[in-house]
């Protein structure tokens, strides 16, 4: 396995920093988060009259839309002839329209930045490498037809793959997310206050809303939590978008390697890739299949798999970057956006991208951006936050609360995760068990040990270790953690609690 961990649009610091919140504050619209969502609502308001703050925990492009694959397309799979049956020819068409409408607005916004955010436009496949499956590429390219969709099926792609037949998608982008994300913040700085390195730890109140922050708060009558999994209020969507994750690598193409477009298998497990540039090299990006967040074993065969898939088709052995994304997958299989619920009209949230965020988080801005001046958007009522269809998301919601629930049995209870001390090698990290608790046990290479309690501080699930990223990865609801124990993502917004071992116990 490589020892490569980094992400490679992350290999780079923006020049452009931004402070943190130092003292209280007031502003009329507070949106948590500073990725696609965010920064894109902040777009949309730009100009309308309202005083608009943005408050990011980390660093601007370092969360899951800065380690995205950076597709912009309004092709998601075979999604179209599902979206049909499940919610009915209109509200297809309506998703359809609007996924195509961000695209085009991505694009738009790109022009205006001097580097672009190295926007190229590309065809997007779903590619089949089995025959069985070239009849449901069919049927989705007649249904994405019939929707409006720029889509066709190809019974031949020239790929460094075995390929079945595909389905196409015509005049669709993809860019570099890291560039975008503060391409944008420099265009909307001079209408919308940006903080960085802000964490927002809790929201009260029932409008105006106080975000309570380390050492102050900031007031607002209107909130947009775009935290990928909202932090803290109503709607408990945890328990309606379930985490997921996959691994993603980059590499140098060889040469003699062609790659024209973004693909994604048709298959199962899902492999998808694309080309980028950097310093007169093409570099392919590709993701591999996907696993539950937080299990190791999972995690590790996962990212085999894709470096043997890269070795295998394209020739390449060594990657240059290797990382863990993360996404939550809606139980519907449509995003959660807009009022968190009935009772708080004015704290707004999306969720749910299904590893699709870059154009639906540009649904999302327009959606949260309409509401916030109180208008009607056309595809409010399909993403509506608080709708509830037990028909179609019925079975995912007891099946995946039925494994939240295992799981935490499983690693609370019978201390499935735990392994003996002895066991972690310096440079490595382990759940150990420790006059009856679990602890989070990190190693240095000098053999110096690290312990915090491995209780998730959301809802109390065990972590698990991600050798990839070297965080502490929470399988039941998705909340990410550093080596160190700081939240990286949520829906945590707490650290893990710090412990300490003698050398008795195991420690150097």
């Amino acid at each position: 396995m490589s020892n490569v961990s980094s992400v490679f649009w992350l290999d780079r610091r923006s020049d452009f920093a931004r402070g943190s919140v130092q003292s209280n504050l007031d502003f009329d619209v507070a949106i948590v988060g500073a990725g696609a969502v965010g920064l894109q609502t902040a777009h949309k308001l730009c100009g309308s009259g309202f005083k608009v703050a943005v408050l990011e925990a980390r660093t601007i492009g370092f969360q899951a839309t800065g380690r995205s694959t950076g597709k912009i397309t309004s092709q998601h799979g075979l999604r179209y002839e599902r979206l049909i049956r499940d919610f009915g020819f209109d509200e297809a068409k309506l998703y359809a329209e609007v996924n195509e409408h961000a695209k085009r607005g991505i694009a738009s916004i790109c022009a205006l930045m001097p580097d672009n955010a190295q926007l190229e436009a590309k065809a997007a496949f779903v590619y089949a490498q089995d025959e069985r499956q070239t009849e449901s590429l069919i049927r989705e390219a007649n249904a994405a037809v019939s929707l409006g969709l720029p889509a066709e099926y190809l019974a031949t792609v020239d790929l460094p793959l075995p390929c079945a037949g595909a389905l196409r998608f015509a005049s669709q982008y993809q860019f570099d997310p890291y560039l975008y994300l503060n391409g944008l913040a420099r265009l909307i700085g001079e209408d919308v206050t940006i903080f960085e390195n802000s964490r927002v730890f809790d929201i009260v109140g029932d409008g105006p809303f106080q975000l309570q922050l380390e050492r102050s708060v900031v007031t607002a009558r209107t909130v947009v939590v775009a935290t990928q999994m909202p932090i803290g209020g109503p709607g408990l969507f945890f328990a309606k978008a379930f985490p997921f994750a996959h691994p993603v690598a980059a590499a140098p193409l060889p040469e003699d390697i062609v790659v024209n477009g973004m693909f994604i298998s048709a298959e199962s497990p899902s492999r998808s890739f694309r080309t980028a540039h950097r310093d007169g090299c093409t570099f392919l990006v590709a993701a591999g299949r996907e696993f539950k967040t937080g299990d190791a074993e999972a995690a590790d065969g996962a990212v085999v798999d894709l470096l043997a898939f890269l070795e295998r088709n394209f020739h390449i052995s060594k990657v240059s970057h290797l990382w863990i994304n993360e996404d939550f997958r809606p139980m519907d299989g449509v995003p959660f956006v807009g009022p968190a619920s009935s009772k708080k009209p004015h704290l707004l949230v999306a969720t749910g991208f299904d590893a699709w965020g870059i154009t639906q988080g540009a649904v999302a801005g327009d959606v949260l951006a309409a509401r916030v001046r109180g208008e009607t958007h056309p595809a409010g009522a399909l993403f509506d936050a608080s709708r509830l269809k037990p028909g179609v998301g019925g079975p995912t919601f007891i099946s995946e609360n039925a494994k939240t629930a295992a799981h935490l049995a499983g690693e609370r209870l019978l201390r499935s995760r735990v392994i003996p001390i002895e066991d972690i090698r310096p440079g490595e990290a382990g759940v150990i068990d420790h006059a009856g608790e679990q602890l989070a046990v990190r190693k240095a290479r000098d053999g110096t040990v690290t312990a915090h309690s491995a209780i998730c501080t959301h809802l109390g699930c065990v972590v698990g270790w991600n050798a990839t990223d070297r965080t502490w990865d929470c399988s039941c609801h998705g909340s990410r953690f550093d080596e160190d124990g700081v939240v990286l993502s949520g829906p945590a917004v707490r650290p893990l609690e710090e412990r300490h071992l003698s050398s008795k116990d195991g420690a150097a």
